[in-house]
């Protein structure tokens, strides 16, 4: 009988792989291998004409993408991005003004995390696919996996949240041009990644399908669940003005969709102070938004606690 993937959603289609290899995968953002006193880090991303990139979008915003949500997961282990490589698969259609602009874009974000562009492949397709790989580094005493958390461990973000998922309804339901920008504005958080990296965290990942699909997958690998505390989310401007002029809701547009690319993480109460005041040394904004807990996903709303259902951004759903 056959099964659609659709009927599976990525997460299973994923886990489906990995029973046909007789070996452990890591459940993380990078894999990773000793190297002396480091971990290298090794991570893929990829997308695509008709999945991710809005029409009219500048080529050199989406080149940047495309680099940036690579690295963001070497940013996410408390890494540094050294070495990017490309493939590309390009319609022999496409011009060629558009190829050149979309590795001024790629070019754009490797030259401001200082890592090389060290080589990649090209094939003729039907559309636009493009996959970036990113090999960084990270001491081995500060590498951020995602199964480091224990109970009582403070849950916090970087930045605001919601201008990417804002940007994506504005594009969609307005037909912006501003907002499908929006949608693809994303920085890795080197810097910051290596600050939390420094100060203590237990556990990392980014925010590349939203929080509730991120806690969901933590729970998965530590057994742990989380409670999170919807007052103190961290708002975008972006996503407050989408709530106001189309309804869509906050808890929607901050939790659930995704493509932030912010970092999630945990870090021991007695550590956070001092994390604090070196992001605020440092220029960026962390918030304590939940703390790790034994049992469901909560979020505490209203004055009361619900369990947490929604999956967030999955693939092939």
């Amino acid at each position: 009988m056959m099964m659609m993937l659709s009927e599976l959603g990525e997460r299973n289609i994923i886990n489906n792989i990995r029973k046909i290899y007789d070996y452990k995968w890591v459940d993380d953002d990078c894999s990773y291998f000793l190297e002396k006193n480091k971990y290298i880090l090794i991570t893929v991303d990829s997308i695509s004409k008709s999945m991710h990139i809005p029409d009219h979008v500048d080529p050199v915003k989406v080149g940047y993408f495309l680099a940036a949500i690579t690295l963001s997961d070497i940013a996410a282990m408390g890494g540094i991005p050294r070495y990017f490589m490309s493939a590309l698969t390009l319609p022999k259609n496409m011009d060629t003004k558009d190829l050149k602009k979309i590795e001024i874009g790629i070019a754009k974000c490797l030259d401001k995390y200082n890592t090389m562009m060290i080589g990649g492949d090209c094939k003729e397709g039907t559309e636009l696919v493009m996959s970036g790989i990113g090999i960084g580094e990270v001491n081995k005493k500060r590498i951020l996996k995602r199964d480091g958390m224990k109970v009582g461990d403070i849950l916090c973000v970087t930045n605001y949240l919601g201008k990417n998922s804002a940007g994506y309804y504005l594009w969609k339901l307005k037909n912006s041009k501003d907002g499908a920008e929006k949608l693809l504005e994303v920085e890795p958080r080197i810097e910051e990644g290596l600050i939390i990296s420094r100060h203590g965290a237990t556990a990392a990942m980014d925010l590349s399908d939203g929080i509730y699909s991120s806690i969901s997958q933590l729970k998965k690998i530590t057994g742990l669940g989380f409670l999170i505390d919807f007052s103190k989310i961290p708002v975008s401007p972006l996503a407050k003005k989408v709530n106001e002029e189309l309804g869509i809701s906050i808890e929607e547009l901050t939790l659930n969709y995704g493509g932030d690319y912010e970092l999630l993480f945990t870090i021991p109460p007695e550590k956070w102070i001092t994390l604090k005041k070196a992001s605020e040394k440092n220029n960026f904004k962390l918030t304590e938004i939940g703390r790790v807990k034994k049992g469901r996903n909560l979020l505490l709303k209203d004055g009361k606690e619900h369990e947490i259902k929604e999956r967030g951004y999955e693939h092939f759903t």
